[in-house]
């Protein structure tokens, strides 16, 4: 299979499905599975597994988390908290 090659496999044959497995260290793209005509899921390369993971990475907002330490709405002080144990 060359690299221009789009590997689609239906969910059935599990042949095909386990020799791509057994070789993914060697592979170059991923593998589409398909039932019916429609995909059903995928076997991703390291490569590609590790590039949606940064993908997900970069989408996620984390803004909160630096204005986090600023924000003091419903907090009470050390002193505060004794006080209620009191």
């Amino acid at each position: 299979m060359t690299i221009d090659e789009y590997n689609e496999k239906d969910i059935k044959d599990t042949a095909s499905i386990r020799g791509f497995i057994e070789s993914i260290e060697s592979q170059q793209r991923e593998m589409i599975l398909t039932s019916g005509g429609n995909t059903v899921g995928a076997i991703l390369t390291s490569a590609q597994y590790e590039w949606f993971l940064d993908q997900m990475d970069m989408q996620q907002d984390m803004t909160f988390v630096n204005e986090r330490p600023g924000d003091l709405s419903g907090s009470q002080t050390l002193d505060e908290l004794k006080k209620e144990f009191d």
